[in-house]
């Protein structure tokens, strides 16, 4: 369970799998969409209303004025028709009644025009009425308002104005308040966007911490002040991490306790073999190889005790400066050999980790160099300083090497490279791994030396 959490977990974190996943909806966006939506649509709404109390209210003005402009045109003496003449029976100046750009006309009782404004109709609005009224008609295919009032002798006093220049007011109105509005609705977007995103902030904090997480760290996350809304996620996220960790905890403890009870009857096995051997004074091939699968198996147990003591526990690693000159001599004499050739180039000796680990990882990687490098083996063990300040370490031999579509494989438990004529249980690169990860390295493969065999390679962040 623990490696198939661990695979699933690089499998989301991968690239290639976050690529080919299909993008789901933006809450954000909806969010901002539905506020500009509805702003926008209450907008319009209110606008039409506006547009509507301001039609009305323009109208009403605009009415009164040509009533007002009506009694004026009843002042006109009709019979004044010469040029140089500028004042009428009445004593009202014509020029000044032209001056009120009004389209009037004084319509005698049979419907004849008796005298009419610049741009009036010839013909009159309403030859045959006879009362106070203010109505709306069409002349020469122009749609007007008309106000008539009556005076003396049956003439009537008729003053219009083109609907078209009442539309020209509202036209007026929106162009003057179009630009400010405009920039209302770009403020109201921006102060949208920006609450929306502060507001959806405690989201992204909490993906933030999720994300964080190692593939073994199953402890509660902890949310801060979450929103109400956000809290029941996290309590059943919470609940499936526990769940989880308790389940691990399970499968971790039986993998210890079932590797400890086998150690006891492989150790009487290998020891009721080593007794028989003697009894019968002389070796036998069948006994040598029970022998040698006790060891496998042994060596199996053994391989199972030291990655469940490596699982995580509660505790923080402990770290201090190791000497790396003082592991591989206290190495060299269970690893060395007259058909291996030892190298050091240690530019770094000294780094920060947890000695008995990776003292073990060093021995996994140098005894697996030696076992499948073969007689002749030249086994390097370098150290360089990285540019970020971290160091890496790399064990390189020029073996046979691993080929390269089976690298990526490397490092899972259990799996071996079939061909290499050694017995193995496939769990000291899993080991290696598993160091590397405590110690927060990345762990690769490269090619060897001499461009054959193979290169393992440790890179320590910086301190």
């Amino acid at each position: 369970m623990k490696h198939l959490l661990r695979k699933l977990t690089r499998t989301r974190s991968s690239p290639h799998s976050s690529a080919s996943r299909p993008q789901g909806w933006s809450l954000r966006r909806r969010l901002l969409l539905t506020v500009m939506g509805t702003s926008i649509g209450l907008w319009l709404v209110s606008l039409s209303i506006v547009v509507s109390v301001a039609w009305h209210a323009t109208g009403d003005v605009l009415d009164d004025a040509l009533e007002e402009g009506a009694r004026l045109v009843l002042m006109l003496d009709p019979q004044e028709t010469s040029p140089g003449s500028n004042t009428t029976g009445t004593g009202l100046n014509r020029d000044e009644a032209l001056k009120l750009r009004m389209y009037y006309q004084l319509v005698a009782a049979d419907g004849r025009v008796l005298l009419r404004g610049d741009d009036t109709p010839k013909t009159a609005f309403l030859p045959q009425a006879k009362h106070k009224q203010i109505t709306t008609v069409w002349i020469d295919d122009e749609l007007w308002r008309v106000y008539v009032r009556p005076g003396a002798g049956g003439v009537t006093a008729q003053v219009g104005q083109p609907m078209e220049e009442r539309l020209e007011l509202l036209e007026d109105m929106a162009e003057n308040l179009a630009w400010p509005v405009l920039g209302l609705l770009a403020l109201l977007g921006l102060s949208s966007w920006f609450l929306i995103r502060r507001l959806m902030r405690p989201l992204e904090d909490t993906a933030k911490r999720i994300n964080s997480k190692s593939p073994d760290d199953l402890t509660p996350v902890e949310g801060g002040h979450p929103p109400r809304e956000l809290q029941p996620m996290l309590d059943a996220l919470n609940a499936l991490m526990a769940r989880l960790s308790s389940a691990l905890e399970s499968e971790r403890r039986f993998t210890s306790d079932a590797a400890h009870e086998l150690r006891t009857p492989l150790a009487g096995l290998r020891m009721r073999v080593q007794l028989i051997e003697r009894e019968l004074q002389l070796p036998d091939a069948h006994l040598q190889q029970l022998r040698a699968d006790l060891d496998r198996c042994t060596a199996l147990v053994e391989s199972l005790l030291a990655l469940t003591r490596l699982e995580p526990q509660a505790e923080p690693l402990k770290r201090e400066t190791v000497d790396l000159n003082q592991i591989l001599d206290n190495l060299s004499p269970s690893l060395s050999s007259e058909s291996v050739h030892m190298e050091r180039a240690l530019a770094v000796t000294h780094l920060q980790a947890a000695p008995v680990l990776l003292s073990s990882a060093l021995r996994n990687l140098i005894g697996n160099a030696i076992r499948y490098g073969g007689a002749g083996v030249r086994v390097r063990i370098e150290t360089t300083r990285r540019h970020d300040g971290g160091v890496r370490l790399a064990v390189q031999d020029n073996g046979p090497g691993v080929p390269l579509e089976q690298r990526s494989r490397l490092g899972e438990r259990f799996f071996r490279v079939l061909g290499t004529g050694q017995a193995g249980n496939g769990l000291g690169l899993s080991i290696v791994a598993r160091i590397a990860a405590l110690h927060n390295a990345r762990l690769s493969f490269e090619d060897g030396l001499d461009s054959q065999g193979l290169s393992v390679i440790l890179d320590f962040p910086p301190r």
